[in-house]
């Protein structure tokens, strides 16, 4: 197997390689999550501590963040998950399942602990009052966005456990994987494609199946081998032209003159499987046309995006709540704040993680030439 380029062979599988496309792909979807946050404080959103107040006269149906949200939002986190079912299958080629298990911890479980103790609190702060005892466990009440850590030690442990039971990600069955996210995603609360929002301890059950999906997915495009083609990338433009706007027109049928029912939320479901799966195929042919081949600079940009995004939520509600009163338009405010706080941990990253213990537990060590 080449990296960037997966023969269709399900018998044999031989040692892997660096899929730089998948790297590429996969901080992609990392770094969405600061332009992801920064939307919301320029939407009617309950949750959100911080709202400038042009949010107050732009409802959601005609909110161009809303908009941008969604988009992202659709298909971000499967994407990620995707990817790593994909690299948890070759993990457990190369160092068996008890290394799989110990790369995941590492990796994973290490981060999320310290995660607990520093950047989860200081994200809270901006939700809840700050005493020592919040500072400490505001963890048990939300995870914040580090949440994905989490759902991750937990699809480690149930992909470990059906490998040990035999199951195998080979056959041409996992392709009902794709029909099977519909049930999860009709289950998600009215007015959003994608999944509901699940930053507590206990995940709730259908957002994590939901994930799961795309996890295992990803498992069987490894183990079967399914050669990713650049053609693929033709599936957004019916993901963004079609499907999303689609979605959204159901996600309120009174504006279609339809009386809302379960018939018109599983139109909406499958609408939003399609939308979520045409972005998905299309985004890693785009990412295995563009960035198959090594480049330096993407591979910087891929290592130092589990930090950005690790880090990025209290910084970018702290640049939000900095901003929500300058007399300037929002959309130099949204640019300002994605631009500022991704300059910010790139510094941080080049000058304080990198080449440090934090950067040997993130990415493995990095030489400096």
């Amino acid at each position: 197997m080449q990296p960037g380029k997966m023969q269709m062979n399900g018998r044999s599988l031989p040692a892997p390689g660096r899929f730089h496309g998948l790297d590429a792909l996969r901080a992609f979807a990392m770094l969405l999550g600061i332009v992801l946050h920064a939307c919301l404080f320029l939407m009617p959103v309950d949750d959100w501590p911080i709202q400038d107040r042009w949010a107050d006269s732009h409802d959601l149906e005609n909110n161009p963040y809303a908009f941008i949200f969604g988009v992202i939002h659709g298909f971000r986190m499967p994407i990620f998950y995707l990817i790593s079912g994909f690299f948890a299958a070759m993990l457990w080629q190369s160092r068996g399942l008890d290394g799989l298990a110990r790369h995941r911890l590492h990796r994973i479980g290490l981060p999320l602990l310290a995660g607990m103790l520093t950047i989860i609190p200081a994200t809270n702060a901006f939700f809840i009052p700050v005493t020592p005892l919040t500072w400490m466990y505001s963890w048990l009440s939300s995870l914040a966005h580090l949440w994905f850590l989490w759902y991750l030690v937990l699809m480690t442990a149930v992909f470990i456990a059906c490998a040990r039971l035999g199951l195998r990600f080979r056959h041409p069955a996992w392709w009902l994987l794709l029909p099977a996210s519909i049930l999860p995603q009709y289950l998600m609360r009215e007015g959003m494609i994608g999944a509901d929002g699940s930053a507590d301890l206990i995940p709730i059950p259908h957002v994590f199946g939901y994930y799961l999906v795309f996890y295992l997915f990803g498992a069987f495009v490894y183990q079967k081998s399914i050669e990713v083609q650049k053609w693929w990338s033709a599936g957004l433009a019916p993901a963004i032209l079609v499907a999303m706007p689609a979605g959204y027109l159901l996600l309120d049928p009174e504006s279609l003159g339809l009386a809302p029912s379960n018939a018109v939320r599983w139109t909406a479901a499958v609408i939003g499987a399609v939308y979520t799966w045409l972005a998905c195929f299309g985004l890693l042919g785009l990412f295995r046309w563009i960035a198959s081949k090594q480049r330096y600079w993407i591979r910087y940009v891929s290592d130092a995006s589990y930090w950005l995004y690790l880090v990025h939520l209290p910084l970018v509600l702290g640049a939000q709540a900095l901003a929500v009163s300058w007399p300037v338009s929002v959309h130099l405010k949204f640019a300002l704040i994605c631009v500022a706080v991704t300059s910010i941990l790139l510094a941080t990253y080049r000058f304080g993680v990198r080449y440090t213990f934090v950067g040997r537990v993130l990415n493995g060590p990095r030489g400096r030439h």
